[in-house]
């Protein structure tokens, strides 16, 4: 799907009243609920001599994010007052706006296919879910999984433990 069919879709969702109007997008993405950022990796289109970043790093990961029916709590800038959630499937070239399929530094394309399974995707497309608060989205790699990218980082998300009673 390319980005203006990507567009024209939620324009038409949003039109018919299915972008928005409650958590359920959250809900049956099953996003909804407690999630911990396990680990950052390096993102394959960040420069790997410009390492920086590792304060946002140490700073995000092992928190948890709460994705509520029309909020999320956590850490900045992931935390949101007022979450709109709008849902859509991507294939690899969409995921991380684009970035899997950026040119590398000596303007050589990527293979965003390959660098989409080296991260776990094992389907043709993902379900990618956005939150309207900020430009960050959530893509599904697994049941257990959602990834999303922030400052040349790609941020792994699992299932929050459950607490003890």
């Amino acid at each position: 799907m390319t980005p203006l069919q990507r567009l024209l879709r939620t324009l038409l969702l949003a039109g018919a009243g299915l972008v928005g109007t409650s958590g359920a997008l959250a809900q049956d993405a099953d996003l909804q609920g407690r999630w911990v950022i396990a680990k950052a990796t390096l993102a394959p289109w960040a420069d790997p001599r410009q390492r920086g970043g590792g304060e946002e790093e140490t700073r995000l990961v092992g928190r948890t994010v709460s994705f509520g029916p029309r909020s999320v709590a956590g850490p900045q800038p992931l935390a949101c007052a007022h979450a709109i959630y709008s849902a859509h499937d991507d294939t690899p070239d969409l995921l991380f706006e684009g970035g899997l399929a950026e040119p590398d530094q000596s303007g050589k394309p990527r293979d965003a296919a390959a660098l989409a399974r080296k991260l776990g995707m094992t389907t043709r497309t993902v379900l990618t879910v956005e939150t309207g608060c900020s430009e960050v989205a959530y893509h599904r790699l697994s049941r257990d999984s959602f990834v999303f990218g922030l400052n040349n980082r790609i941020y792994t998300l699992r299932p929050a433990p459950k607490p003890r009673p």
